[in-house]
């Protein structure tokens, strides 16, 4: 069977190695990491590295870097620990003169490491937020556990620092590089000012040493302000002309499933923020898509990432919330999630309007297909492993057959992924099975 198993998913799915074998490739991470470590100090020392750390924000930080550095295009992994951590260090190229990695834990005990491989040149701390409250009880555990990254950087190196995130700020105490900080709070070196929505995404003033930059985005939410400045901070500093810069930075198009918008053709427009769903970046969407114009302001919720709390408490807290702003509430998920009707009827909602679907995301679909009309606003944010993107691609008459209600298949998007239109049977084979359950 086993034997069988293995035939089927490598002949049957585009990329089957090196999507459903990374387990198996753990195995080696010692032994890559160890080679990533030789080819970062023998094979690529020129290359100015930046590193990015922290709870929140990674992803369009690094981004926004790579387009203000204007480093080439390497085809990283969007997997950013581990032996993919690794394998990323080994895709830039002698000669680049700039690459951006960024690097994620899971559990204590793991950044030291990372930095003793990475020796980065720079390092760029986004915030410290609840993400990992399973692995770390605290927030200043996990702040311990990623200021390493920053504590590691040489005298000559640069810690690039949220300064209105009060344990970001604490790490300039904890480094011998130089230190620069951005945000919106006075004080810092970087800053941003006449914060405002436009119909194309967020516009702001950045103030750098160099002057006040006028700086225009395709990105949603006054949130979003964050990971630009810390590309602009880290782009000063390296010596980038500002122009390009800016330009670049005013290209630049939101990731899959992070703030990203979907204009469909009946007139609906959707927020796909679904990639993972902290309760930081919850209440971010929120505030982002209550500002947004709309006819009806529809809101599909999964659960919470990591709750750092009681489930029920938070949901209660959130319908609450939603009771605000939202005209309709579609919730996806198991236990707890009649907390959410709960809090938003307590603030005023119609019950009905409240509906509850369980893990099927395809009902959700539906329900929306249903209801949607033009003019309609669509918020969808839900757990990493509840794959809600599947919701927005259905909206898109994208054929989706894959109905998983758990999947840590490690893809970027559902939009590449081999198994959204795949066959019932394969869901059974024993490889891809440790990766979903139906």
């Amino acid at each position: 069977m086993i034997v069988g198993d293995l035939v089927q998913v490598l002949y049957r799915v585009p990329g089957a190695r090196r999507i459903f074998f990374h387990r198996d490739l753990r195995k080696l991470g010692g032994v890559l990491s160890a080679v990533a470590g030789l080819y970062r100090r023998r094979v690529i020392a020129d290359t100015r590295l930046v590193v990015v750390v922290g709870s929140l924000g990674k992803t369009t930080t690094r981004r926004a870097l790579h387009a203000a550095l204007a480093c080439p295009e390497r085809g990283f992994s969007y997997s950013n620990f581990g032996v993919r951590l690794a394998m990323n260090v080994l895709r830039v190229r002698r000669g680049d003169s700039h690459a951006v990695i960024e690097a994620g834990i899971g559990a204590p005990g793991y950044m030291a490491g990372y930095a003793r491989m990475l020796q980065p040149d720079v390092a760029v701390m986004t915030s410290i937020k609840s993400e990992h409250s399973r692995s770390f009880p605290t927030l200043d555990d996990t702040r311990n556990e990623k200021v390493k990254m920053i504590s590691a950087l040489a005298p000559a190196g640069i810690a690039i620092l949220n300064g209105d995130d009060s344990r970001v700020r604490w790490m300039a105490t904890q480094t011998r590089a130089r230190v620069v900080t951005f945000g919106l709070d006075e004080g810092n070196d970087v800053r941003g000012i006449n914060l405002r929505d436009t119909p194309d995404g967020l516009a702001f003033d950045a103030v750098l040493k160099t002057g006040t930059h006028p700086v225009r985005t395709r990105f949603l939410g006054t949130h979003m302000v964050y990971p630009f400045l810390a590309a602009m901070a880290v782009a000063e500093v390296e010596g980038i002309a500002m122009d390009g810069v800016l330009a670049r930075l005013a290209e630049l198009e939101p990731a899959d499933s992070r703030m990203a918008l979907v204009r469909l053709s009946n007139g609906v427009t959707i927020v796909d923020d679904s990639f993972k769903n902290s309760l930081e970046t919850i209440h971010a969407a929120f505030s982002a898509f209550a500002a947004m114009p709309a006819t009806r302001r529809i809101v599909v919720l999964g659960g919470v990432e990591s709750p750092p709390g009681k489930q029920g408490d938070i949901n209660r807290e959130l319908g609450m919330r939603l009771g605000q702003f939202a005209d309709q509430v579609i919730c996806v998920g198991g236990h707890g999630m009649s907390g959410i009707r709960t809090g938003a009827v307590a603030s005023g909602m119609d019950d009905k309007v409240v509906r509850l679907v369980g893990d099927d995301h395809a009902s959700a679909a539906a329900l929306l297909a249903a209801e949607l009309r033009a003019g309609d606003a669509v918020l969808i944010k839900g757990r990493s492993t509840q794959r809600l993107r599947r919701i927005v691609l259905r909206l898109m008459d994208r054929p989706v057959a894959c109905s998983v209600r758990y999947c840590i298949v490690k893809v970027a998007s559902c939009d590449v992924c081999p198994l959204l239109a795949a066959s019932p049977d394969l869901f059974s084979n024993h490889f891809v099975a440790r990766f979903v359950r139906e």
